[in-house]
């Protein structure tokens, strides 16, 4: 399952800007950049935990970035709702 969840993350960079509905705030960001984290960190294996929570702390800094330049409130509200990777990669979905 992590297999398919990792190259679906890359995509995740791409999830602000879709629409405009005001911008996220420093908080906002900050606190999906942290939920982000938590949803991909793990693995069954020690090793893939380590990996993993190593490249969901690259990806959240990224992310983090990208939301303060271009997320919009309602899709950090929407993200933080999220419990799954699955679930948050909707959240830049078009409607």
């Amino acid at each position: 399952m992590r297999h398919v969840i990792l190259p679906a993350c890359a995509s995740l960079v791409l999830l602000f800007g879709a629409c405009s509905n005001g911008k996220a705030t420093e908080a906002e960001c900050a606190e999906f950049a942290a939920h982000f984290e938590a949803l991909m960190a793990g693995g069954p294996t020690s090793v893939e935990v380590a990996k993993t929570t190593q490249l969901a702390k690259n990806m959240a800094q990224e992310l983090h970035a990208r939301c303060l330049s271009e997320g919009t409130a309602a899709e950090v509200r929407c993200a933080l709702a999220a419990e799954s990777m699955e679930a948050l990669q909707r959240c830049g979905a078009p409607t």
